[in-house]
């Protein structure tokens, strides 16, 4: 059994400021500040793009850093966004919207379950949590009507749980490199 030193990394403290940052988010939440708390979980967000990188680049223990970083992110884009649904426009419905609230929280929980499993290298399978979790804090920035957050709601949280391929940030950076050499003014005009 490893020391609690092995694990005191610089990819693992990334995470954990993640996951305070949605702890943060949450008691923000709690009192009703949702810019605040979309601030929380866009930095966490931040965190959560930096972690991985880190510990690619510094060869980290995987399995615990991977399931930290799914901690966290249940944390951070799965209970943070249930609950500030369920306490913002969904509370105005209360049956459908704790039910809603719900399946955002369980596609949110299934979604990382399934990411270890169904990993790859070109594509997330399904909505990434991120991605899902600050789109549905700042959609709540608009003080949508109950109506319209529970159609938005089920719709991100079936994209969760989809697998439908959404692009990988490095899968972005390398096509945007691409784009650039074959662009016209790109090119060398050397031979």
């Amino acid at each position: 059994m490893n020391s609690i030193r092995h694990f005191l990394t610089p990819a693992n403290a990334i995470t954990s400021a993640g996951l305070a940052a949605g702890f943060l988010a949450l008691l923000a939440t709690i009192d009703a500040q949702i810019l605040q708390a979309t601030i929380w979980v866009i930095f966490a967000a931040v965190l959560d793009s930096l972690d991985g990188a880190v510990a690619r680049r510094r060869n980290d223990d995987h399995a615990f850093g991977t399931t930290l970083d799914s901690l966290a992110d249940m944390v951070s884009f799965g209970v943070v966004p249930a609950m500030a649904l369920y306490l913002g426009p969904l509370h105005a419905v209360p049956i459908l919207g704790l039910g809603t609230s719900l399946a955002f929280l369980l596609g949110a929980a299934w979604r990382l379950a399934r990411f270890p499993i169904v990993k790859r290298d070109d594509c997330f399978l399904g909505m990434p949590m991120p991605v899902a979790g600050v789109l549905i804090m700042v959609f709540l920035l608009w003080r949508p009507a109950p109506e319209l957050a529970l159609i938005i709601t089920g719709a991100i949280s079936a994209l969760l749980v989809s697998t439908l391929p959404f692009p990988t940030l490095q899968t972005i950076y390398r096509a945007t490199q691409n784009t650039r050499r074959d662009h016209p003014r790109g090119r060398s005009t050397r031979r």
